[in-house]
């Protein structure tokens, strides 16, 4: 879920789909469904993410998709406190990268014993 490097100001519905690991499609449907989502679009009606319109997806991924959290839920949740709810993403974020560090420290230590 960690989205580092963010470094352009609009990213397209293909990128932000593979930066979340869905489809194109559940993004399109999530607008429908989250009053409070809406990437710019053009004349042609294609949609442009901003950092932040990308941070409220992250949210609305890890409550729909990593806890199964229902729609409706999601969005009372971040309606009723953003902040708080962002602050927890960051943690459980932060959190998750520190798993994989150690995951990957223990993978080389496992090499050095083999040596």
């Amino acid at each position: 879920l960690r989205m580092e490097n963010l470094t352009k100001q609009y990213y397209s519905i293909g990128e932000v789909a593979e930066m979340l690991h869905i489809a194109p499609s559940k993004l399109r449907f999530w607008e429908s469904k989250f009053d409070f989502l809406q990437p710019k679009t053009n004349s042609k009606g294609t949609r442009f993410y901003s950092q932040a319109d990308i941070k409220l997806l992250q949210l609305i991924s890890y409550y729909a998709e990593e806890k199964g959290m229902p729609l409706e839920g999601v969005a009372a949740q971040i309606k009723k406190n953003k902040q708080k709810v962002q602050d927890e993403f960051n943690v459980i974020e932060e959190l998750a990268h520190l798993r994989d560090e150690l995951y990957a420290i223990r993978a080389e230590m496992n090499k050095l014993k083999e040596s």
